[in-house]
């Protein structure tokens, strides 16, 4: 099946059989590439994937001809059936036996391949789900409210509260009956109860990690009112706020807080990048340039990259133990493979970023980084001179 709202369940929990999986990744990033670019990079893969299993040992005529149909599978839905609607990678699932077909449109651009193994390959997906964040939409008014969460693009509805869940009769404890007298002397009771009944609930959200950041919607005087009610915890992770009547428009609700989202981030990491460049790159906790990071990604020591989601640059690796150079080598200094060329070897320094575990922090515009190098990160540690 298709996924339009994210359910990673059934490929992160999937247990081998003796059926084979086949895993597909496809860069379709619009800003990158054109559809007939990745199409044909789809059709070299599978072209090279055919030769593979022909020429490997332990696959007979009948698994050979389940695991070509369902390439074959993977590129007639690629071709026929899938726009782009500003994805930047294609991820498929498909079965060899059973029905088994996953889709999934993500926002991060990773390198294109297809791995045919006993389980989905989930290495990058885990490393693409620890580094997104998730938004919490508390979307309120005097009567009901409605928490939504939205995660990789997409919305999903978590709670619906009403006025009418409040109890009819409320008993106070004593030692806190001076603050509920003086804020009832400002608001209804039953209106009061509300506040806090949601903030209990947006707070067992986040304490369940249902959402990492929350946006506060409503009408403006309403949005002012609960936020008094905030827990500190909440308040200190409030991305920010927007206006929005209570409704059942999820599209409205997720394209406003779209909105809220960006700038939000585009703030903090603008932010973090003008401490890379005043502060962590002098004192040696971070490193800007395109040499400097392959150095500091090949000895396990970024905590966050951050580069310019246009920046390409050519480089070599190593198809058996992921060394990263700019410099051509007859051999791989570690395992004396052949180094292979790479026109953009920035979507293999992501990668491998991703699967050490870093954040990745992917920037659309910034001046300061443009001159800096248009890459860099913040280390683990100090690095050594």
């Amino acid at each position: 099946m298709s996924n339009e709202i994210f359910d990673f369940d059934k490929i992160l929990t999937y247990l081998p059989t003796e059926e084979l999986i086949v895993s597909t990744y496809l860069l379709v990033d619009g800003g990158r590439i054109t559809k007939k670019d990745y199409l044909s990079e789809l059709n070299s893969m599978i072209s090279k994937t055919k030769e593979n299993i022909e020429a490997a040992s332990g696959f007979d005529k009948s698994k050979q001809k389940r695991i070509f149909n369902a390439l074959d599978k993977i590129k007639s839905y690629v071709g026929d059936m899938f726009k782009n609607e500003n994805e930047k990678t294609l991820l498929i699932y498909a079965g060899t036996k059973s029905d088994l077909w996953e889709v999934y449109k993500l926002p991060v651009i990773l390198k294109s391949k297809i791995i045919v193994d006993p389980k989905p390959h989930t290495q990058s997906l885990r490393s693409i789900l620890h580094n997104y964040k998730k938004y919490g939409v508390l979307l309120i008014d005097r009567e009901k409210a409605q928490i939504y969460q939205i995660y990789l693009g997409e919305i999903k509805e978590y709670l619906a509260c009403y006025i009418s869940d409040v109890p009819p009769k409320v008993n106070f404890r004593f030692e806190s009956g001076m603050r509920e007298q003086k804020i009832l002397g400002n608001i209804e009771e039953k209106l009061h109860h509300f506040y806090k009944m949601l903030n209990d609930s947006a707070f067992g959200f986040f304490r369940d990690g249902k959402f990492d950041y929350l946006i506060l919607a409503g009408r403006k005087e309403v949005i002012n009112e609960f936020t008094g009610y905030l827990h500190s915890y909440l308040s200190a992770m409030l991305a920010g706020t927007f206006e929005e009547e209570l409704s059942e428009n999820k599209t409205a609700v997720l394209e406003k807080a779209k909105k809220v989202i960006k700038d939000f981030e585009d703030n903090n990491t603008n932010q973090l990048i003008n401490k890379l460049i005043d502060e962590l790159e002098p004192q040696e906790l971070g490193v800007l340039g395109l040499k400097k990071t392959i150095d500091a990604l090949m000895s396990d020591n970024i905590k966050t990259l951050i580069y310019l989601e246009d920046y390409t640059a050519r480089g070599y690796s190593c198809p058996a133990c992921g060394f990263l150079t700019l410099k051509l080598a007859d051999k791989c200094p570690y395992c004396e493979n052949q180094l292979l060329n790479f026109n953009d070897i920035v979507d293999e320094i992501v990668e491998s970023a991703l699967n050490q575990g870093s954040e990745i922090i992917q920037v659309k515009e910034n001046d300061k980084l443009k001159k800096a190098g248009k890459i860099g990160a913040i280390l683990r540690y100090k690095k050594k001179t």
